[in-house]
């Protein structure tokens, strides 16, 4: 069972970067934080609309990107689902060390390469998400991970 909180920088660091969107605000750009560890892989940018899925929910599936990061960008969303883990000795998620967030709308997600996490999951209604994730067009692009058992996921 996982227990969402708030989604905050700090708390989200040892998987990736959280940046608040913000109207007003000058220009803010990810740098160091775009991974591609693979010379064919190029950017890929896809518009996807993330169905809501209400809390509690259970996780079932999780994924990865070996050589990529990914961003969410959130372009018409509300609170949408940040579910995380570290590898196991095996390779495989270690979800009894997996940490649940909350994302605000205002807040943009970047995995780090290699970081296994939940699929895309709106929360409050659907969401319009820009996502970007470096591809090859290849299995190595993206790796799934059906959970032996579900994983209940509560609310804050």
């Amino acid at each position: 069972m996982i227990n969402l909180v708030p989604l905050t920088e700090r708390d989200f660091a040892p998987f990736g970067t959280v940046a608040a969107l913000a109207r007003g605000r000058m220009r803010f750009g990810l740098v160091d934080e775009l991974q591609n560890l693979r010379a064919p892989a190029r950017p890929h940018l896809d518009f996807a609309t993330l169905a809501m899925k209400p809390l509690p929910l259970d996780a079932t599936l999780m994924e990865r990107h070996a050589t990529s990061s990914q961003s969410f960008v959130p372009i018409d969303a509300a609170a949408y689902l940040v579910l995380v883990a570290p590898a196991s000795a095996d390779g495989g998620p270690d979800m009894a060390r997996a940490r649940g967030f909350v994302a605000a709308p205002d807040q943009s997600v970047t995995y780090r390469a290699n970081v296994w996490h939940h699929p895309g999951t709106a929360l409050e209604r659907d969401g319009l998400f820009a996502i970007l994730t470096f591809r090859a067009g290849d299995d190595a692009d993206t790796e799934f991970s059906t959970l032996p058992a579900p994983v209940r996921v509560l609310g804050p």
